[in-house]
């Protein structure tokens, strides 16, 4: 299982690269991040300094699990210790796809033209419920491999 998330963990790198560049193309430059009830900004920000924050957001989820992983979690032979650090790469792949679901609907949010939010509001639910699920994950997967 470590393998398979592994694979997918790098296959949304390479699809939050191509959103990343995508979204960056089509929004205008200052992008509202923040609307009240009425659909006025609240918060806007350039688009340079969204694609920068963005990246450097992505790159720092990405590296704080592997330090996790490398620094607390170095006895190898612990079976409890090796699921632990497949649920963090889970989470990984989790966090990966929150950050590309959301720069989607952000794209969406700014692009010039008109888009009917009623067919994507799903993703303003889907994307946090997969991180939360992850989440509730933990306990189950280390007492389901504790039992073996």
């Amino acid at each position: 299982m470590s393998k398979l998330l592994k694979f997918f963990t790098t296959v949304t790198v390479f699809i939050f690269l191509a959103v990343i560049l995508i979204v960056y193309a089509f929004i205008p430059d200052p992008s509202g991040l923040l609307y009240n009830k009425e659909g006025y900004r609240i918060f806007s920000m350039s688009r340079n300094a969204f694609f920068y924050s963005t990246v450097f957001i992505f790159v720092l989820l990405q590296v704080i699990p592997i330090l996790f992983n490398k620094l607390v979690l170095t006895d190898k032979e612990n079976r409890i210790l090796q699921n632990i650090e497949t649920w963090f790469q889970g989470m990984r792949l989790a966090i990966n796809l929150f950050i590309i679901l959301m720069l989607i609907f952000i794209g969406l949010a700014n692009n010039a033209v008109d888009f009917s939010f009623s067919s994507i509001h799903y993703l303003a639910y889907l994307a946090p419920s997969i991180v939360i699920v992850w989440l509730l994950t933990l306990p189950v997967f280390i007492l389901m491999k504790r039992k073996e």
